[in-house]
Parts: C-alpha cells; structure tokens; sequence
C-alpha cells in the first residue's frame, strides 16, 4: 500500500498546484469534473497489480507509474521544421499543440464560407468548429458541458487526463455539412525529459454530416528522453453521419504513449477508424465503441509496428447495444528484434441485439526468433440471429512466396519487402483520401525500410 500511495502522491500534489495556479476563470461544472476525476483516480490508483489484473496481465506499466513526470511548460517552438509533418493535401483544417501547448503560428484557421460550402463563424453551435477546447470552455459553449467525459471509460490514465484537462481539441461538424478537406490535429513533443502531456479531443459529427479527422502523435527527435503521452479522445456521431478518424503514432522510442478512444456511434452512421503505431516505448491503445442506435456501423483497422524492445498493445471493445448493428475489425502486427505485440478485442452482442453482423480478426508477421505476440479475439454473443466471426493468426514469412518472388529476378530481401508492404497494404487501403494514404503509406515504408 506504501509503494501505491508513492505511486500516486506525485499526481495528488501536482493536482493540488494545477489547481490552485491553473485556470481561474474555469466554469464550476469544469472544476468539479477534474475534482471528481482526481478522486478516482486516487481510488482506483495505476494497474500495476500483476495478479487478478486481467485487462492490463500483457502491459507493466510499474516503470511509467514510478517515474515523476511533471506538467509540460511550454518552452518554445521556434526551432520545429514543420515539412516532415506536413500532410500533402491543398488545404486543411490544422491544429497543432507542442508540448501539450496551442502553437497559433503552426495552426491553421478554417476558411471562409465561400472557399468551403459551410458555414465557419467562430464558437457558434450552428457552424463548423475546429479549435481549441480552452476556448469553447470560456466561451460557455454549451457542446463541451454537454459532451465532455460523458464517452471516456474508467481507469487511471483516463482520470489522469480528465484531471489536468485544461486546453485541447475540439471539432463539431454542423447536421448536413461536408468537411471536404482532412481536419488535422497535430500532437508534438520537443523531447523534454519526465515530461508528461495530456492531449484531450471532443468530436460531434451532426446528423448526415461528413467529414476526415487525423491524430497525429510526433516527437522531435527518436532518442528524446522518456516522456510520457496520455491522450483521450471523445467521439459522437449523430444519425446518418460519417466520421472517418484517422490516427498516426510515431513518438519517440522511449516514450510512454498511452491512448483511449471512445466513440458512440448514432442512427444509420458509419464510423471508420484506422490506427497505425511506429513508434513509442511502451504503447497502450484502448477503442471503445458503443453501437448505440439501430443500423449503426462501425470499421476498424489497426497496424503495429515493433522493432528494438517496444511494447505495443491494443485492445479494443466495441458493443452491440442494439438490433441491426455492424462491425469489421482487422488488425496487423509486424514485430522484429525482441519487440512484443499485445492484441485484445473484445465483441459484446447484447441480449436484444438481434441481426447483428461482427467480423474480427488479428494477424501478425513475426520476424525474429525473440519477438513475441500475444492475441486474444473475443466474442460475447448473448442473441441468437448473428453473424459473426472472429480469428488470429501468427506465423512468419512463408518461404515458398519468397522463393517465387526469387525466381522472378527479386532478391531475398527485395522479395520479403515486397512481402511484407502486401501483408500492410489492406490496412493502409482503408484509407479513404488519396494524400493522406500516400502520406502514411510513406510513415510505414520509412519504418520498415
């Protein structure tokens, strides 16, 4: 118990200097929603239980736990060279925050009416919002009383970042409108040492509204010190709406990255999610999904990437609360050296979620004898008129494939190359937008090569 409240009291402290120093002019319902979150988290404390500890048995978080990582600063960013994280598209909606910091001179405003077809007046709930959360939260913007950390799970990190939420992202797509060009929201880190960051996200796709969002998780440098990421992201899509979230991870290789999703997905609407992780430490990805109302979809694509000792595990849980519901999972690994890959997922089909459709599927490429995975599909089927499917599968490269690509002029390591971009490809395929798929295609092929 001893070892737990030092594990703790670091965070209790840092609270009660946030608080008394942060944002004065927090509206009360804000206050009292970072208290609450604090106060669970001092309850439930870090799992780092190694027994009876089921949804964390794959990941040792005891070293993040023990280490004092302190509130970012914001030292400066005059220095970044933005090019490597320019995505190639015409024109986009772009946020970026550097060290857990709104950096204005690297973000971008949403144009005008004329050049867009939708109406962008500011932090007015009837047009399109792409801007900072402190903003919409001293603006009284009744969208972030009504949403926020109504959709994040339980759980330390989750109450970590609920309790030092303070600036952030926040996208609201009015009912009808298409967002025709990607909404980018960029996360980087400087490198500075034991620090942590805690990047919040608030999206709400409107009724019939179309739209790209895109994470992305970037550090400065591959060596930086250890550093620690604890993002949440809050996702709500109205009937008929189509939200496409698109996420890249490539933190430092001693970073701790550490990421909850957590969508509920309306009437007839579609959310499509594709996750790549390149980088990071030790990475722990959680999605949740509710399927909340009758023909509601939802498609998911992850690929992990692990080389050196990096950890990566994902797991993810989406819910069948209702009839007429789908969704499509499929998720791929490629470890090497003495990375591990950790997948998780979990498919719940309630009692009266009648005609529901699940497919769920991991696979993974393991290319070195100290590289190891460990993969637990799971389905909880409580209704009788389904169809679902789920699977796993783990092996290496099959030899009879690179021996083909050999006799036709390849040699063996252009023919394993070859290979493994094949085994990627249907992940990066899910991708909708043509530039941003070449831009991540490019991410994957600089990781492999």
């Amino acid at each position: 118990m001893a070892q737990r409240d030092s594990q703790e009291s670091h965070y209790l402290s840092t609270f009660a200097a946030f608080e008394q120093n942060g944002p004065s002019a927090s509206p009360d319902w804000l206050k009292a929603l970072r208290k609450q979150a604090i106060a669970n988290f001092e309850r439930d404390g870090f799992p780092t239980a190694r027994r009876g500890n089921e949804l964390w048995k794959y990941t040792d978080v005891r070293s993040l736990a023990s280490h004092a990582f302190t509130l970012s600063k914001g030292n400066g960013h005059e220095a970044i060279d933005f090019a490597p994280y320019d995505l190639p598209c015409p024109r986009v909606h772009q946020l970026v925050f550097v060290d857990g910091h709104y950096a204005a001179d690297l973000s971008t405003e949403p144009p005008s009416q004329a050049e867009h077809q939708a109406e962008t007046i500011g932090h007015r709930s009837e047009g399109l919002i792409v801007g900072r959360l402190s903003e919409a939260i001293q603006e009284r913007l009744p969208l972030v009383e009504q949403y926020l950390s109504q959709q994040a799970g339980a759980g330390a990190f989750a109450a970590l970042n609920t309790a030092f939420v303070e600036d952030g992202a926040l996208v609201y797509i009015p009912d009808g409108v298409a967002v025709h060009e990607p909404i980018y929201l960029l996360f980087i880190t400087t490198g500075h040492a034991s620090v942590v960051t805690h990047p919040r996200v608030l999206i709400i796709a409107g009724a019939d509204s179309k739209a790209t969002v895109i994470q992305g998780y970037e550090s400065l440098t591959a060596d930086a010190e250890p550093y620690f990421t604890n993002a949440v992201t809050e996702i709500v899509t109205r009937p008929g709406a189509v939200l496409r979230h698109y996420k890249l991870q490539r933190e430092a290789r001693n970073a701790y990255h550490v990421a909850a999703t957590h969508a509920t997905v309306g009437r007839d609407s579609m959310f499509a999610s594709v996750s790549l992780d390149l980088g990071g430490g030790l990475v722990r990805n959680d999605i949740s999904i509710t399927l909340a109302e009758v023909g509601a979809s939802v498609k998911l694509d992850g690929l992990y990437l692990g080389d050196g000792k990096r950890h990566i595990d994902n797991h993810t849980f989406v819910d069948h609360a209702v009839p007429g519901t789908s969704s499509d999972e499929v998720y791929k690994g490629i470890l090497t050296d003495a990375s591990h890959g950790v997948f998780v997922g979990r498919v719940l089909v309630r009692h009266d979620a009648q005609h529901t459709v699940a497919h769920q599927v991991n696979k993974n490429l393991v290319l070195s004898d100290d590289a190891e995975v460990d993969s637990q599909p799971m389905l909880e089927i409580f209704a009788d008129d389904v169809q679902c499917t789920h699977g796993a599968a783990i092996g290496r490269l099959d030899p009879n494939a690179v021996f083909y690509l050999n006799s036709r002029g390849l040699d063996t390591r252009e023919a394993q190359e070859l290979l493994v971009h094949g085994f990627v490809s249907e992940i990066l395929s899910a991708i909708v937008d043509d530039a941003v798929r070449q831009y991540t295609d490019d991410a994957v092929l600089t990781k492999l090569g």
